[in-house]
């Protein structure tokens, strides 16, 4: 009950112009269906972000993600933005290339000119090796059953360690959750687990 109160207060609030909401965007009337209740936000007007979307920053060479040293780490990633907007890295998203190709555990946005590790899972357990220095986004990202299921364990983490870890054990479920027809042929290779300072 005291959640319901206050998602009516703040909506309440916004749709009042209060501090809830930017100027620019109000909010309309609630869309309900069963025991979901959505309130669609909008502008007069068409907005431009002040952000830029991974695979723009990628292809305009003004971010880069790399391993986070040579030897890697299977559940992270160096992300580098050198752009003066922030941008947005989203959950599911694939990187390709570097050692191991990877999902984005989590959504990000990143401040503009900043350098951190990213929480990601593998999604290629049969390579370990460089086949580039860079990561490239892929044209796919992780589809929703195996999201939620990576996100579980994601929020789980969180709670028991205060990291933002996956089970790099459930890589099966990953693997087959590209969408655009699932893995490529070409992905197809012996699963196996990397060796050294990769193994999980």
């Amino acid at each position: 009950m005291r959640r319901k109160a206050a998602l009516r207060a703040a909506c309440a609030g916004a749709s009042a112009g209060s501090a809830y909401l930017p100027a620019a965007l109000s909010i309309t009337a609630p869309q309900r269906l069963s025991n979901l209740t959505v309130y669609p936000l909008t502008a007069p007007a068409h907005l431009d972000a002040d952000y830029l979307v991974l695979d723009e920053a990628l292809r305009r060479k003004l971010a880069s993600v790399t391993e986070v040293s040579c030897g890697g780490s299977v559940p992270e990633l160096a992300f580098d933005n050198q752009a003066d907007e922030g941008v947005l890295l989203l959950d599911g998203e694939e990187l390709v290339g570097a050692r191991q190709n990877r999902v984005l555990n989590i959504t990000i946005l990143v401040g503009g000119h900043k350098n951190i590790v990213i929480p990601v899972s593998s999604v290629e357990h049969g390579r370990w090796r460089y086949n580039s220095d860079e990561f490239a986004s892929a044209d796919r990202a992780l589809f929703s059953k195996a999201r939620g299921k990576k996100m579980r364990q994601v929020s789980a983490s969180m709670r028991e360690s205060g990291t933002r870890r996956s089970d790099q054990g459930e890589g099966d479920d990953v693997r087959r959750g590209c969408r655009g027809g699932g893995v490529r042929p070409d992905d197809r290779r012996q699963r196996q687990e990397p060796v050294g300072e990769a193994r999980w």
